[in-house]
């Protein structure tokens, strides 16, 4: 009894310290006794129970294709009963995925939002970003709608809009950060961390192909993120700090999306997103439909060595299934 005593005081003031580190989370979340407990929950034994349902990966059998050069693949059916197709390889590693971040910005937001056509303004700190970072131009005292921040959000990928999307969707940007972390761990992503909702590297911003599949598959909920992540090109019209309007042409990341590179045959492109760091290399996440049988795949490919590269790799998951 008097042992039982001791380990729920221990475990009350283990999430008492948990809360309050969350205060600033590109520095607390450095904490070395944060980092023990997240790796201790995100143990593999959890991924393999989480996978159970979908797919049955085990951990050293991976089934892979030799001709793919990426360091992390996986894909499967979003409907397991349909297909028994999947192919993957170091699905539970944890790694870098750069802009692959935004689709759980795009879920959050989607999942919180209660009107659309609300509109948010830009403030400096959305918009101090580094040079080279991927953008959708946004500008300090920018008024635009949260449905065309998710264009700029996913379709030239801008770092911009989701700091603007993290800043005003809930009352701070460490709170929406916190709804990233704590909806990954709704879905099972367990080996799953943000730090930021743009994906610019950080020690503990990481995900896995596996965990990436889940998140995507919840995407699934919305038609709109179907639409938005496959145009090739969208225009957003923006109210600038003087009060004209000036209109803002973004273009697809994704170039199955603008055609510049050709899906494999009897593939149809439902949805995707891409990202791109030194640190992540090219990551691409695609879902497809078999046109023959009609079952969709969700394909991740993680730190292939180019970007056309990752496009390659993924044709290469593909290929079997439209044959």
């Amino acid at each position: 009894m008097y042992i039982k005593r001791i380990v729920k005081l221990s475990i009350s003031i283990m999430l008492i310290t948990l809360l309050f580190s969350c205060k600033n989370l590109e520095k607390e979340y450095k904490s070395t006794s944060l980092m023990n407990n997240i790796y201790l929950a995100n143990s593999d034994f959890f991924a393999d129970a989480t996978a159970e349902k979908i797919v049955v990966p085990g951990l050293g059998n991976e089934y892979s294709i030799e001709s793919i050069g990426a360091e992390s693949y996986f894909i499967a059916s979003t409907d397991r009963a349909k297909s028994n197709y999947t192919k993957y390889l170091n699905p539970y590693k944890r790694m870098p995925i750069a802009s692959l971040t935004k689709l759980m910005t795009a879920l959050v937001v989607l999942e919180n939002c209660k009107d659309l056509n609300e509109e948010y303004y830009v403030i400096e700190d959305d918009v101090d970003l580094e040079k080279d970072v991927s953008k959708a131009n946004l500008r300090s005292g920018d008024k635009l709608k949260v449905i065309d921040l998710l264009y700029g959000l996913l379709v030239p990928s801008g770092n911009d809009a989701a700091m603007c999307l993290a800043n005003n969707l809930v009352d701070s940007y460490d709170n929406f950060v916190i709804m990233m972390n704590n909806e990954a761990e709704r879905i099972g992503a367990v080996n799953t961390h943000f730090a930021n909702p743009h994906g610019l590297d950080s020690e503990y911003h990481f995900s896995t192909a596996y965990d990436l599949f889940l998140i995507t598959r919840e995407l699934l909920k919305y038609d709109l993120f179907k639409k938005i992540s496959t145009v090739s090109e969208y225009s957003a019209n923006i109210t600038s700090s003087d009060g004209t309007i000036r209109t803002e042409k973004w273009q697809n990341t994704n170039y199955f999306a603008t055609g510049e590179l050709l899906i494999s045959d009897n593939v149809t492109l439902l949805a995707g997103k891409t990202g791109n760091t030194k640190t992540a290399g090219s990551c691409l996440v695609l879902l497809t439909k078999d046109k023959l049988k009609g079952d969709e795949y969700i394909s991740v490919v993680l730190n292939a060595k180019s970007k056309r590269n990752s496009y390659y790799n993924t044709n290469a998951l593909l290929k079997p299934i439209s044959n």
